[in-house]
């Protein structure tokens, strides 16, 4: 009796362990593959050129006085808004001269008034002696005298109101001179370098500052001689920057140089249709133009890592969705041109299909994988 309960019980555990087995062998792993798309493109001729970033509006601001700079209220980075005060230099002496301008409009205003009276005075003589004179009540030699004292008097009057409108000039001259000594931002914009420092002496037009626009940055870009009939005005481009990998922005040509550079480049000058901040002056750029197309037909496109080769030619893995898994299908193409974006292939495939782009020598035609994450 004990034997055969021993014996049953032998018999279920090897049965128990058969099953496990059993149920190990019967659970499958896919492998994972890296995969892309098969897109769409036409036969268009792409080119690419390398530029820079740089502000739509850059300038040098500098004193229209010379004198000892006193201050520089902004640094390298700072944002101005128009009419800010950037620098200022000793404006002592320019004060003086404005005061003294003044006190000599004072003077002519004095002179003024001493030439009008006695002009009025010699007018009223003049007068006087004219009509004595047409009734003989005194001689010719008194009449010429009134006559010539009362021109006199009214060229002494017009010539102290040419004084004081020269005077005047020179006070509003003197004026601009104190002016002068403030520097302010004629736009909002960055500060984007300081050539001076405070205490410098510094002669008019020395540049003391130079100041960036904020807005329509520009990419100035170089283009070959053999492309620049092709390229127009408000032509739409595609731009990428090193500066932000994997990103692309639009744009389009806002001005086509008519001279060369120097050498066999002409100057192009492009905008961003939208703007971003991170763009700065001095980023190198990258844009690509589309100078028409040789064949308008869209034709399939597939990734370079999912095209392979073999004795038989050259064939991708296309991933056929099947139930929660993907099976891996050799299909053979005709390859094209290569383009930016891949190989030109024919036969097989169609826009949206999915295709391996790794480990193709390890992939088996009707091998059942899984997609891999991206992320990974």
């Amino acid at each position: 009796m004990f034997r055969n309960s021993l014996l049953l019980v032998f018999i279920l555990l090897f049965i128990s362990s058969c099953s496990r087995k059993k149920e190990e062998v019967s659970e499958e792993v896919l492998r994972p593959v890296k995969y892309g798309m098969i897109s769409l493109t036409s036969d268009a001729l792409r080119e690419s050129f390398s530029g820079t970033a740089q502000s739509s509006k850059e300038t040098k601001l500098s004193f229209k006085v010379s004198g000892k700079v006193n201050s520089i209220g902004v640094k390298v980075g700072d944002v101005v808004r128009t009419g800010q005060p950037i620098a200022r230099i000793d404006e002592t002496d320019y004060n003086v001269q404005y005061e003294q301008s003044k006190a000599n409009m004072k003077s002519v205003e004095t002179q003024i008034k001493s030439a009008n009276s006695q002009l009025i005075n010699s007018r009223a003589n003049y007068l006087r002696v004219e009509k004595l004179y047409e009734n003989n009540s005194v001689s010719l030699s008194e009449y010429e005298a009134a006559k010539s004292a009362y021109e006199l008097a009214q060229a002494s009057y017009d010539a102290s109101l040419a004084q004081a409108s020269a005077s005047e000039r020179q006070v509003e001259s003197a004026k601009n001179q104190v002016t002068y000594s403030n520097l302010t931002a004629p736009y909002t914009g960055v500060i984007t370098s300081l050539m001076v420092e405070e205490n410098e002496l510094v002669n008019a037009g020395t540049p003391i500052v130079t100041i960036s626009s904020m807005i329509n940055p520009e990419i100035s870009v170089g283009v070959p001689e053999k492309f620049i009939s092709r390229v127009s005005k408000d032509q739409h481009v595609d731009i990428s920057l090193s500066s932000l990998p994997g990103e692309t922005f639009e744009g389009h040509v806002y001005e086509v140089g008519f001279s060369s550079m120097g050498g066999s480049t002409y100057p192009v000058t492009i905008r961003i249709d939208k703007p971003i901040d991170d763009l700065r002056p001095g980023m190198a750029a990258d844009v690509h133009f589309n100078f028409g197309a040789v064949d308008l037909k869209e034709k399939l496109i597939a990734p370079v890592a999912a095209v392979g080769e073999d004795n038989t030619g050259n064939f991708v893995f296309a991933l056929e969705a099947e139930e929660e898994h993907f099976i891996a299908r050799k299909v053979n193409v005709d390859v094209g041109n290569l383009t930016p974006s891949g190989f030109q292939v024919e036969c097989g495939l169609e826009k949206g299909d999915l295709v391996a782009t790794a480990g193709l020598s390890i992939i088996l035609d009707g091998m059942k994988v899984r997609l891999m994450d991206p992320k990974q």
